[in-house]
């Protein structure tokens, strides 16, 4: 549902028009929002509504200070009366305990308040509207209320009826003829007296309760005794006492009537119209609008005149802040069209409103509705253009330049086209392609235009790149080749087309060049890369400038603001995926490698990607910025196991046995994170590549770590053979390969790489083997004199070992699945502590380790059978999982589905088997793990859930131990069964409401029994124009109209429960606070349950700020509300939180460690043709220069020779 709202002085416009007895069907200009303009007729005031003239009902009220600034717990309400019709208006605004810092204020100049359908209210007398405002920080909570007169038109008859004021005083003469002072009560009278009777009532000073009933002016206006208007009267709280006692005893009491006696109100805030005292000062409010409406019909003096009928609007006004705005200096005087009013109602604005108001309308819409962001946009557009201001028309053109597209501009782009929305991609860019051949250079442009605002709008990266020219894919090449080349075009018939466009095309050589360098590497065609070679054997080179054209930017690279330029960077890698991408923006970074607002010895590094190695970057920048996990691995020899000494030990990682190619394998890994983590510290640039040999090993299951250790399976052989231990072997080919292939180390001390060094020759090149046998190290002397005289001979000669191809083939699958940073998690800590030195062992026979001590979370599991506890199981683990959340939840809700009792089966007598899990022992760091994917036959399969997990800052864990509060179990126990309580209702509730329309069940039960009203009453239309009468039931409309009245009432039931359980249940445990942890660090994943990004907030608690971790990017992260509550899909999900121990925070978390060395100054690049000539593979040889370890040739592009995915998580790069 549509979460678009009004602005303050919007909504109190629409207030002064809105009369609730005069309201459309499905169209209340007070609540609703105007449908898009051209879709929908625009709300206005129903007709016959009243020009409402309200004043304030001072004592109901409770107004604002002039001065006063709402905070945290103020609540103001303004009571109203109309002067005309008599209704009744109250508006309330409450600022709770969400209201952090209440609206107005530089960012949130004015409210900006969206529907709260959920807390309306109908009732015979009375209805009840609910707002709150969209501000993060304020979320002001605003009710308007309207309840009818409480005098009917026929109590006001029965007061002021000439006929009726006659009869009256003719029977009071009768009754005592010779009282004097008697004369006729006109209307005026009759009101004033009544007005008069209710002030005393009202007043609790006035003692005097009760007069005669033969008071004259009394019976003058009210008839003998007051009788003619008794029942009216009784209505008021007035009390008759008739005539007691006997003349003859002379105890004769005379009747009299007694004034109402209201109680007091204790909370003028809360009070909902319903008291006694609430009802008289309404009364006499009336009576008050009603002698202004007789004086002026029957031109005779107000006696209320002196007291006058001041205006509510300002009150009101005040009440929503609304006072007081900037207005546009032109609409003083001026007035807006109508067509555009209905742009400025559909961005819930005022047409006076300044630039600036019109700027935070837009986005304050364009935030909380994101699916008619285009309307809104077009919206804009059309204010721009009438007022013409440079601010609107700066703000256009920015939302312009980030791609957005109006709705406008999009039926523009279809109708150049002359296609519909309905069309497919294929027939789009067929009619594309026929337009452009018949158009002249201009027109070109123009077709290209409206092409990319359709892709931009159907998120087809394919027409993005048909429309900007960008060739990254095979189909992209064929694409713009065009002319019906296919993939079963000829080379030559297919090369001569190409060159043939390239000639017709500004810039066209250059992308023939680049159409043909790509389909010659999908082919393998020697036609194609000759003529490659024969012209420009570079193939394409993007400059500076080529690279902001590609970007969309058109301004000069020395002119742009580099703070714009980031931001460019950073929406590129989103919107527009791919190769192209990926070096538009390596160009534009390297450019920039001089411009930096952050000193290197202050702020963070970053990582670059390998393609789709954003959660390991993630993962990376975790453990770095833990400050005992970074001392292990910069110290690890210290905490390795001593394999010279130990063969084997007994301790298990992960609960099994490691093998000793596992410890080797985890120590190697180690060696390479201390590599990465020294960088980290001393690297001067502001980011740079992780080594191939970290990603790989990531890659790999621990099992194959010995595949990178060249023909490990050969060595294993030979070692059995010749005598030597597979320690040995492994230790000399985990050297051998780094010292073979070594390379002259670069400025920064770049170490070869095992993995790297096979990719340097083109990936999709034939590598011819030889057969001669491999150099082997020589024998060891003391070796041979202990082998005994009928030894076995050494091995024969083998062929050469094919085991690192292997270990890249296994890489690469696992490359090109997306990879779950919980299960590369856990994996890392796997390798690394398999290569440690144990500590101990706990009862389950695991290690005992530093690393683990970081992360383990001891828990008991107490079993319940039938209510009663019984044995309790030790559990261990490095994090704690959640659900896959299915609704929108928070943390401690979270935790406590995993905590709660939980249903296990049934045992053999029938009794039933629970569980629940209490915390036993609290690590340094508590890791929470929230698992996004989910199974859903419903849906086909596997999903990802994108609804909001709210984190807190501050979590405290007392709730889920065992100590120090004797109560907490009791608690808990008792918060079981309220929650199962709150599911019921909650499931009761979604069934009353949801519906396959627009409309909840009440209201659509309701609608469907007016439909079948407006049928049978059709009956005698539908015979005159030859349809048969359609007989409906008379009773069944009926009856669903008290069905949807009873489920309405339900409703109101459920919610009032639901509320009550919740705040039973969120105030069990607020007292509870000795355990704290703090929020340190966020895992964020946007994308798919098959693909997406990664990135990572981690706070400094030493600056106290936060920072956003983007693969090279580290910035700090201002906006704490998106981190704590992510809720739109530019946000993210939280997929993996990290809790600190308050006390340590500062000892464990610190992410800053840098020590940067001077700038070195950059190698000469190698060639890069050799990767198109005819390579023999004969050994291992020193690489060149250019080509050191993270710079191999298919890794300087991200994804090597092969293409990206949509959304560049899955890389072809071959490690």
């Amino acid at each position: 549902m549509s979460s678009a709202g009004k602005t303050a002085p919007k909504l109190f416009h629409d207030f002064l028009v809105f009369d609730p007895l005069k309201v459309h069907n499905n169209a209340n200009i007070l609540t609703d929002i105007p449908p898009p303009v051209g879709e929908g007729s625009q709300i206005s005031p129903g007709i016959g509504s009243c020009k409402h003239d309200y004043s304030t009902k001072w004592k109901q009220s409770i107004s604002p200070a002039l001065d006063e600034r709402p905070q945290r717990g103020s609540q103001y309400k303004a009571a109203v009366v109309c002067k005309k019709c008599r209704l009744h208006a109250y508006v309330q605004i409450a600022y709770l305990d969400d209201a952090t810092n209440p609206c107005t204020r530089a960012e949130f100049p004015l409210h900006h308040f969206v529907r709260r359908q959920e807390e309306d209210e109908t009732t015979h007398n009375r209805i009840v509207y609910a707002w709150v405002c969209s501000a993060p920080e304020c979320r002001a909570h605003l009710k308007a209320t309207y309840r009818l007169p409480r005098l009917a038109q026929a109590d006001i008859k029965l007061l002021t009826d000439p006929a009726l004021l006659q009869s009256r005083f003719d029977a009071t003469f009768r009754a005592d003829p010779a009282r004097e002072g008697l004369k006729l009560a006109t209307p005026m009278d009759a009101i004033g007296r009544l007005r008069r009777y209710l002030k005393d009532a009202l007043n609790p000073e006035h003692t005097r309760r009760t007069f005669p009933a033969n008071n004259k002016r009394f019976m003058e206006a009210f008839g003998v005794d007051g009788q003619d208007c008794a029942e009216l009267l009784n209505k008021l709280g007035f009390r008759f006492q008739p005539t007691r006692g006997s003349e003859l005893d002379g105890t004769v009491q005379d009747a009299t009537w007694t004034l109402p006696n209201p109680a007091e109100i204790a909370s003028r805030f809360q009070a909902d119209g319903e008291s006694h005292r609430e009802a008289l000062e309404d009364v006499d409010a009336e009576l008050v609008a009603w002698m202004y409406e007789l004086a002026s019909r029957l031109s005779v003096p107000n006696p209320a005149s002196a007291e006058g009928w001041p205006s509510a609007d300002r009150d009101i006004e005040r009440l929503l802040a609304a006072q007081g705005y900037k207005r546009h200096p032109s609409l003083r005087r001026a007035g807006v069209s109508n067509e555009d009013l209905a742009y400025f109602a559909s961005l819930g604005a005022q047409p006076d409103f300044a630039d600036e108001l019109v700027v935070f309308a837009f986005d304050r819409q364009f935030e909380c509705d994101p699916s008619n962001g285009p309307y809104y946009l077009e919206c804009l557009q059309v204010i721009t253009a009438a007022r013409g201001t440079e601010q609107l028309q700066l703000k256009v053109a920015t939302l312009e330049s980030q791609d957005l597209i109006s709705r406008r501009d999009l039926t523009n782009a279809y109708r150049s086209l002359n296609c519909t929305r309905t069309e497919s991609d294929e027939r789009i860019l067929g009619l594309f392609q026929v337009r452009q051949s018949d158009t002249g250079p201009s027109g070109q442009e123009d077709l290209r235009q409206a092409l990319y605002k359709i892709g931009m709008s159907r998120q087809s990266q394919r027409l993005i790149n048909a429309s900007r020219q960008t060739i990254e894919t095979y189909e992209d090449a064929l694409l713009w080749i065009g002319n019906g080349v296919d993939k079963n075009t000829a080379d030559e018939m297919l090369l001569a087309t190409a060159v043939t466009q390239g000639n017709e095309q500004t810039s066209g050589t250059e992308m023939a060049k680049k159409a043909i360098s790509i389909i010659a590497k999908e082919r393998k065609s020697n036609i194609l890369n000759n003529w490659l070679l024969g012209g420009d054997t570079n193939g394409h080179s993007m400059g500076v400038e080529e690279a902001l054209r590609h970007l969309g930017v058109s301004e000069s690279f020395s002119t742009l603001d580099k703070e714009v330029l980031s931001t460019v960077l950073a929406a590129a890698r989103t919107d527009r995926p791919g190769e192209q991408t990926e070096k538009a923006v390596a160009v534009l970074e390297q450019a920039m490698a001089s411009w930096t607002t952050h000193s290197a010895e202050t702020w963070p590094v970053g990582l670059t990607s390998h393609g789709n190695t954003c959660y390991l970057n993630s993962l990376l920048q975790y453990y770095f910025s833990i400050k005992p996990l970074r001392d292990i691995i910069l110290d690890y020899d210290q905490y390795k196991l001593d394999t010279e000494r130990y063969s084997e030990k007994d301790e298990r990682v992960g609960q099994r046995k490691i093998s000793m190619v596992e410890i080797k394998g985890g120590q190697r890994f180690a060696e390479d994170l201390k590599f990465l983590f020294e960088r980290m510290i001393k690297d001067p640039r502001q980011h740079f590549k992780p080594e191939e040999d970290l990603v790989c090993r990531a890659f790999l299951e621990p099992k194959d770590f010995a595949l990178l250790a060249s023909s490990i399976r050969e060595e294993q052989a030979a070692s059995k053979a010749n005598g030597t231990s597979l320690d040995a072997a492994v230790d000399e080919k985990l050297t051998e390969d780094t010292t073979t292939a070594a390379a002259p180390a670069d400025s920064q001390g770049s170490r070869q790489s095992d993995a790297s060094s096979v990719t340097l020759v083109g990936d999709e090149m034939d590598i011819a083997m030889n057969d001669a046998r491999p150099p082997t190290p020589p024998a060891s002397p003391k070796l041979d004199s202990q082998k005994p005289e009928d030894a076995p001979p050494p091995l024969p000669p083998r062929r050469f070992s094919t085991a690192k191809e292997q270990a890249l083939v296994i890489a690469q699958q696992n490359a090109k699945s997306q990879q779950d940073v919980t299960e590369v998690h856990d994996g890392i800590m796997f390798r690394l502590r398999s290569g440690m030195m144990p500590k101990g062992v706990d009862e389950g026979g695991e290690q005992q380790d530093d690393l683990r001590g970081l992360f383990s979370i001891g828990l008991a599991e107490t079993a319940v059978l039938n209510g009663v506890d019984g044995k309790q199981k030790e559990l261990s683990d490095s994090s704690i999982q959640l659900n896959v959340p299915s609704e929108p939840t928070d943390i401690y809700s979270a935790l406590d589905a995993i905590f709660d009792l939980q249903s296990i089966n049934e045992n053999s007598s029938g009794g039933a088997i629970e569980s629940y899990r209490t915390i036993r022992r609290l690590p340094p760091l508590l890791q929470i793990n929230i698992p996004r994917i989910g199974f859903s036959e419903a849906r086909g399969g596997a999903y990802k859930s994108e609804v909001t997990v709210k984190l807190q800052d501050d979590l405290y864990l007392d709730r889920y131990t065992d100590h120090n509060q004797v109560d907490i179990l009791p608690r808990r126990k008792a918060c079981w069964g309220w929650r199962k309580q709150l599911q019921q209702l909650r499931q009761e509730q979604s069934a009353l409401n949801k519906t396959s329309i627009d409309l909840d069940g009440p209201s659509a039960v309701n609608e469907t029994a007016n439909y079948l009203n407006m049928v049978g009453a059709m009956g005698d239309e539908l015979e005159d124009i030859g349809l048969g009468r359609i007989d409906v039931p008379s009773e069944l409309s009926f009856n669903l109209t008290c069905d949807a009245e009873e489920q309405s009432n339900r409703l109101g039931q459920l919610q009032k429960e639901i509320e009550d359980l919740s705040k039973k249940l969120g105030g069990q445990f607020d007292e509870m606070k000795e355990i704290k942890y703090c929020l340190a660090a966020v895992f964020i994943h946007r994308g798919t349950h098959g693909h997406g990004h990664y990135w990572i907030y981690i706070k400094d608690f030493a600056k106290g700020i936060w920072r956003k971790y983007n693969d090279e990017k580290v910035e700090e992260y201002s906006n704490v509300n998106e981190i704590l509550e992510a809720k739109t899909w530019e946000h993210g999900t939280p997929t993996y939180a990290v809790y600190v121990q308050d006390q340590g925070k500062l000892d464990i978390i610190q992410p800053v460690c840098r020590a940067p060395e001077a700038l070195p100054a950059p190698p000469e690049q190698a060639p890069e043709q050799a990767q198109l000539q005819p390579t023999t593979f004969k050994a291992p040889e020193p690489r060149k220069e250019g080509f050191l370890r993270g710079d191999s040739p298919t890794l300087l592009n991200e994804g090597g020779d092969k293409t990206w995915d949509d959304l560049r998580q899955v890389g072809d790069a071959k490690w």
